[in-house]
């Protein structure tokens, strides 16, 4: 029984120790395509190693520096943290990684400036741990100085953003009273028109009968006066008729030769 468990323990640390070599031979492959610029294959000869041993730490630190030439600077964030989680790396090493992450998160701020006060905060953060490790590191010194001052650019930008978001609404809203309130002043300019309307129909109708009833008014009063002339007329020629008549039998003829009597 002893001698099968030595066997097993052989076997496997002979197949690890052959998985390990084909890992090295891969980021070899790749530290050599890196030299020489050609990133993509350096990409493709560390994600081969990745695929055989997904926790070896150099792969991914290496795989970091090739997305991070590329301009793929999210991914080698995802690299470089992996990397940082190997507890046997040294203080220089996760210096390094730290250092690299931090010029990620500072390229992925400017690349992406909906998030890039996040990505300005975890830049200086990560460059803050490196100068931990080695506080005399210049290039570390002068990234975080200019992480704080976009960081700082950021936040300013934001309460200025947030500040023309009010200033906007507050000014939408008065729009929106402003159009409300002339909407409403339209509405009654309509209304008073429309009530005018109507009075000024119910006063021309009301002269329009006032000018009837003065009309037939009228033509009865010429029709009574008419009448009333023809009857003083007709009265007239009446008391003319009578006097005449009298004015006849009053007026004897004086006959010839018939003298009136002395007194």
């Amino acid at each position: 029984m002893k001698r099968i468990i030595v066997l097993l323990f052989l076997f496997t640390t002979i197949s690890l120790s052959a998985q390990t070599a084909d890992v090295r031979r891969e980021v070899r492959k790749g530290n050599r395509a890196y030299k020489q610029e050609r990133y993509d294959d350096a990409q493709t000869a560390y994600q081969r190693a990745l695929s055989l041993d997904s926790t070896y730490y150099k792969a991914h630190y290496n795989q970091g520096n090739a997305m991070y030439r590329q301009k793929n600077y999210d991914e080698a964030i995802q690299h470089y943290d992996k990397a940082l989680q190997n507890p046997s790396l040294s203080n220089s090493q996760r210096r390094q990684v730290l250092h690299n992450a931090g010029n990620s998160h500072l390229q992925a701020g400017l690349k992406d400036r909906a998030n890039g006060m996040q990505h300005f905060q975890q830049a200086v953060d990560d460059y803050k741990q490196a100068l931990m490790l080695d506080p005399k590191n210049e290039d570390t010194r002068y990234n975080l100085s200019y992480a704080q001052k976009l960081l700082q650019q950021a936040q300013q930008q934001q309460k200025g953003g947030g500040q023309n978001n009010q200033d906007q609404n507050k000014n939408q809203n008065q729009q929106n009273q402003q159009q409300q309130g002339q909407q409403n002043k339209d509405q009654q300019n309509q209304q008073d028109q429309q009530n005018q309307q109507q009075q000024n129909q119910q006063q021309n109708q009301q002269n329009q009968d006032q000018q009837q009833r003065k009309q037939q008014n009228s033509g009865q009063q010429k029709s009574q006066q008419q009448k009333d002339a023809e009857r003083l007329l007709e009265a007239v020629q009446n008391n003319e008729k009578k006097t005449l008549k009298e004015q006849q039998r009053a007026a004897v003829p004086v006959r010839a030769g018939r003298i009136e009597k002395d007194w």
